[in-house]
């Protein structure tokens, strides 16, 4: 399965999901306020508020966190570092925040993202996830980890692997996105 993502920062994400043979069977149009995905297969779509995101995924993803984790910033790691600790080439941030516990740890040269553990403050969920951040490239802009791990536990277990293999920093974008009069509303 390949999926291609445009961004314009604090304004929308536009996502095209493609299985074999490239056929799009899903797209998808977040903004600050909606979510609207079109299932191809099924010609149906969902139109909701923001707030979908968060009962999906149960976690409080906002626009701003989803673009985060997209591009491969920290997310749920705000300024209120509590500690740190320097080991060699490696400097380790603790943050408790309002959702999560992250130790977040960075390269030390470069002070590139590694990975972050994110465990939740909620002690009856006993939810966790890891994130790892791995082979940057630095193509005529940030240095970008084209690799990601997610990992989330909580009562079943979900892995996810990024594999970027072209992206653009940028560039002028266009988001087509249009509900065809055919879809039925889910």
């Amino acid at each position: 399965m390949n999926a291609h993502v445009r961004m314009y920062r604090d304004s929308v994400i536009w996502v095209s999901v493609t299985a074999i043979l490239g056929i799009e069977g899903l797209r998808a149009f977040v903004t600050k306020d909606s979510v609207i995905i079109l299932n191809k297969q099924d010609k149906v779509y969902t139109k909701r508020s923001l707030a979908y995101l968060q009962e999906v995924t149960a976690l409080p993803l906002d626009l701003h966190s989803l673009q985060d984790l997209i591009v491969g910033n920290p997310v749920f790691l705000d300024s209120a570092i509590q500690s740190y600790n320097r080991t060699t080439g490696i400097i380790s941030l603790y943050n408790k925040g309002e959702f999560f516990k992250n130790l977040f740890t960075i390269s030390e040269e470069g002070k590139l993202p590694l990975s972050s553990k994110l465990d939740d403050l909620d002690e009856q969920r006993s939810r966790t996830c890891f994130l790892k951040y791995d082979e940057y490239e630095n193509k005529k802009g940030p240095n970008f980890p084209s690799r990601r791990e997610i990992n989330v536990s909580e009562k079943s277990n979900l892995s996810i692997k990024l594999n970027f293999r072209q992206y653009e920093f940028n560039e002028t974008l266009s988001f087509p996105f249009s509900i065809p009069k055919s879809y039925k509303e889910n």
